[in-house]
């Protein structure tokens, strides 16, 4: 079961680095979230992994919006991101915006 943490509190403007790992320590996720207007924002290069250290998705965000984005099968090999297979919980986490 993966942890996630939740950003805390940030002041206008300040950026902040979110990561979570597998219970088995293996990375799951980084990412990093700008606080604007009372709101987090996803920016920049948010990446995540399968369990076997293998990078699952790679995404860019820009001002909480997705500009690109790019899926990988358990093995590294490039696939279309609708053949992940991954539950409704991980769709929202992953290509979630603003």
């Amino acid at each position: 079961m993966p942890i996630f943490r939740k950003s805390t509190y940030m002041s206008k403007n300040e950026l902040k680095v979110s990561s979570g790992n597998y219970n088995d320590g293996n990375k799951e996720f980084t990412g990093i979230y700008i606080y604007e207007e009372h709101q987090e924002f996803r920016v920049g290069v948010w990446k995540f992994w399968y369990p076997n250290g293998k990078m699952k998705f790679e995404s860019l965000f820009k001002n909480g919006n997705l500009i690109s984005k790019t899926c990988l099968n358990s093995k590294g090999e490039s696939i279309p991101c609708d053949s992940l297979e991954i539950s409704e919980t991980e769709k929202f986490r992953m290509f979630k915006e603003q």
